[in-house]
């Protein structure tokens, strides 16, 4: 069954393009993953310092292959450094 979710981060004081760029640069690589269908990046207009990733993987075994890629492990990394409480919330959703 197909998993999709929405990545909700919000950049620390100064940091939004930062945040902005490494996350286009992730982007580019779970593009390429045989499991994603999906990965778009979006960043708030109303606030900037604001983005929300909705991601769609294929089944389980694409989301948990995802999330082991060194790619995502760097990003993860990054994310303490870049991002309010050093990580992205989730909010898994289903498409109707």
């Amino acid at each position: 069954m197909e998993i999709s979710l929405i990545a909700h981060l919000e950049a620390l004081d100064g940091l939004a393009e930062q945040l902005d760029f490494h996350l286009l640069e992730l982007a580019e690589h779970v593009r390429r993953e045989p499991g994603n269908r999906l990965f778009q990046v979006y960043r708030r207009c109303d606030e900037p310092n604001r983005f929300e990733v909705v991601e769609t993987y294929v089944d389980d075994a694409a989301f948990a292959s995802h999330i082991a890629q060194p790619h995502s492990e760097r990003f993860k990394g990054l994310l303490s450094t870049l991002a309010v409480g050093g990580q992205s919330q989730l909010t898994f959703v289903r498409a109707r």
